[in-house]
């Protein structure tokens, strides 16, 4: 088990301007099927969601769940006065942007075009396609090559300065127990590509043009989140690993489609928000009545 006591990145989080346009971008573009939606969810107590989540003040917030390609995808929308747009480009240090490699990019980028997303074509270094939907969400689609073992599966890919850039590298490596899988490049953003035993990939790049990160309610707010088998003996090992800080204690949904999660935000010491997440999955409410189910951690593992 690595330092972390985590199995693998269970989700990557975003924070879009509305639910049903990202829903629908989604499934256009790469087939995604939602998993639920939860909410509204409002602050039980005052000053709640800015402790726990890291918004800006009291928000209303709904969330949905995905499955992208294999690919766990948590959307956040946000209602409220504190709720800022986040204007800066994907590849700018503190944007977020999803990457697919699939030997066919032009497949996916012909039916984009009449939903108006906006499509740039890329020859170097990789043939493929940078594209804003409509949503906001920006992807980058770039046609794998023979062999590539990463081909169809869906990358999360966050920009970070290049001071965070090399702490995160070394410290999902050496803490979280993931390792180099290859290199990435994508929106003039160059990086590594990570992965682990189990869960999802991501990719972390070195942006370019720094500036600060967006808020978790902020349109373009991120976040990665880790599956713990025991989320307090994860907490109480990132303490020692020292540079990390958990936004409160870890609490358990009590009641709704994921009753039964137990889950807990960090402040990481390399700038990037994460999560550490017990899901049960195969015992929660929504998957009675759910067409698309999140995909566990490992099959098995958690049996």
């Amino acid at each position: 088990m690595n330092r972390a006591r985590v199995r693998g990145i269970d989700h990557v989080g975003l924070t879009v301007r509305s639910l049903e346009e990202a829903i629908h971008d989604l499934r256009n573009a790469l087939g995604a099927g939602l998993c639920y939606i939860e909410g509204p969810i409002q602050d039980p107590e005052p000053g709640w969601m800015a402790r726990k989540l890291g918004s800006r003040g009291s928000c209303i917030l709904r969330v949905a769940a995905m499955n992208a390609l294999g690919t766990n995808l948590e959307l956040f929308e946000y209602a409220g006065a504190d709720r800022r747009s986040w204007t800066a480009t994907a590849g700018e240090a503190g944007t977020f942007f999803l990457l697919l490699r699939t030997p066919r990019p032009e497949r996916i980028v012909s039916r984009l075009f009449t939903e108006n997303a906006v499509v740039r074509p890329v020859e170097e270094p990789v043939f493929g396609y940078e594209i804003a939907l409509p949503s906001g969400i920006q992807l980058a689609i770039q046609r794998s090559t023979s062999g590539d073992e990463d081909a169809g599966r869906l990358i999360g890919a966050v920009c970070l300065n290049r001071y965070d850039y090399q702490g995160a590298v070394s410290e999902l490596q050496g803490t979280f127990g993931l390792h180099q899988a290859g290199e990435v490049t994508a929106f003039g953003a160059s990086g590594v590509l990570l992965t682990g035993a189990h869960g999802a990939q991501l990719a972390v790049l070195h942006g370019h043009s720094p500036s600060p990160r967006p808020a978790n309610s902020d349109v373009g707010g991120h976040h990665v989140a880790f599956h713990a088998d025991d989320v307090d003996a994860s907490i109480d090992a990132l303490r020692l690993a020292g540079g990390y800080a958990a936004r409160g204690d870890a609490e358990t949904i009590t009641e709704g489609p994921i009753a039964g999660d137990r889950w807990v935000y960090l402040d990481s010491p390399f700038g990037l928000q994460l999560e550490l997440i017990n899901m049960p999955d195969g015992m929660l409410p929504y998957e009675a009545e759910a067409e698309t189910r999140r995909r566990p951690i490992a099959a098995g593992v958690l049996a």
